[in-house]
């Protein structure tokens, strides 16, 4: 999460309540909020991010879809390298497996 991004947008008048957001979108026919102004709306409000999600949809508001980041691999890059890929780099966890049936004895 960006909170430089999401500070900023809390500092700014149409984010200090959550009806005042509403009337901002109405004005500017805008339909969809994105993660960071969710975010900027329950800071201000000091209410979770789901109670302030389920509020604005009951206005009509919908939340955006967020893309996924994406990542740029040079030539050189492994592809079968099955976490650096998938992003589920930090291991297979055998430690853990390994040790699973306890010890003997």
């Amino acid at each position: 999460m960006d909170l430089e991004a999401i500070h900023e947008l809390a500092s700014q008048p149409e984010y200090s309540s959550v009806s005042e957001f509403v009337l901002w979108c109405l004005e500017d026919d805008k339909e969809t909020f994105s993660h960071l102004e969710l975010r900027a709306l329950a800071l201000n409000s000091k209410c979770s991010g789901n109670k302030v999600r389920a509020e604005l949809e009951g206005y009509g508001l919908s939340l955006q879809d967020r893309a996924p980041e994406k990542h740029v691999r040079g030539f050189k890059a492994n592809c079968h390298d099955r976490w650096v890929n998938s992003g589920n780099f930090g291991g297979s966890g055998h430690e853990q497996i390994c040790g699973f049936a306890g010890t003997n004895g």
